[in-house]
């Protein structure tokens, strides 16, 4: 019965071929990840800019109110 081998005792090529390997998945992770980083991104300044725009109609709001008075300013109709 052989012992399993050990990093010192694998061949040179086989060590190298393993690393390729994982240097590969390494890579092809990182690649997925960066899209996701990026789409990520994306939804954010969308999300940005639907918020200001959100805060922007709420100012014309509140500005109008503000100048037409509210509800609670105007006289009943019948005084």
């Amino acid at each position: 019965m052989s012992s399993p081998s050990t990093p010192s005792t694998q061949p040179i090529e086989d060590r190298v071929t393993k690393l390729e390997i994982q240097l590969a998945h390494t890579e092809r992770i990182c690649e997925q990840l960066n899209e996701v980083v990026t789409q990520l991104s994306r939804d954010a300044q969308e999300r940005d800019r639907l918020l200001k725009r959100i805060v922007e109609q709420l100012k014309d709001v509140k500005n109008k109110m503000d100048e037409s008075g509210t509800a609670e300013d105007e006289k009943p109709p019948h005084y």
